[in-house]
């Protein structure tokens, strides 16, 4: 199947559209269909955006903007990231729920039990360049001073060196 012209690729949409996607008997027409529009879209510079595409990341703002009680502007602008990453299976850290948490300094904080994965942030979201996004996945915004990162657990205190070190004691004779 090929679309040749403007008027058969709204054709195809409006078809495309009507197709009932949970009746199986339609798959292979919604494949073919699919396939065709998009060749078309591609042959003439009007395809949709796709994931990867750079224009199709979220935008954020430098702030969020004053929408009345319950609304915060310094922390109100990352709650897409935070609504990504709880989507994608993260939790909030701790005590604190799903909320930001204040420290004596005056900055913001919102940490999750699980890492972070920088990369899929860089290509879900354009931040501003008061918001940074570390390797590690932590999210710093020096204009609001809020931080959101992966909640690392503590590790024990031990005053043992590891054994690997061949130091007196740490289970490796001395060389």
């Amino acid at each position: 199947m090929t679309i040749q012209n403007e008027a058969e690729y709204q054709v195809g949409m409006s078809r495309l559209e009507a197709l009932d996607s949970t009746n199986p008997a339609n798959l292979a027409e919604m494949e073919a269909l699919g396939n065709a529009l998009e060749a078309y879209e591609d042959r003439h510079g009007h395809a949709p955006l796709r994931p990867h595409a750079p224009s199709a990341r979220i935008q954020l703002a430098a702030q969020g903007a004053e929408h009345g009680p319950g609304h915060d502007p310094r922390t109100d602008h990352l709650r897409p990231v935070i609504e990504f990453l709880l989507a994608h299976g993260n939790r909030p850290a701790g005590w604190r729920g799903d909320a930001f948490w204040g420290d004596q300094g005056g900055e913001e904080h919102y940490t999750f039990t699980d890492p972070i994965d920088a990369a899929q942030l860089r290509e879900q979201f354009a931040f501003p360049a008061s918001i940074r996004v570390y390797d590690d996945g932590s999210i710093k915004d020096s204009l609001n001073r809020v931080a959101i990162y992966y909640d690392r657990p503590a590790t024990p205190l031990s005053f043992e060196l590891p054994p690997e070190t061949g130091a007196p004691g740490g289970g490796q004779p001395g060389r």
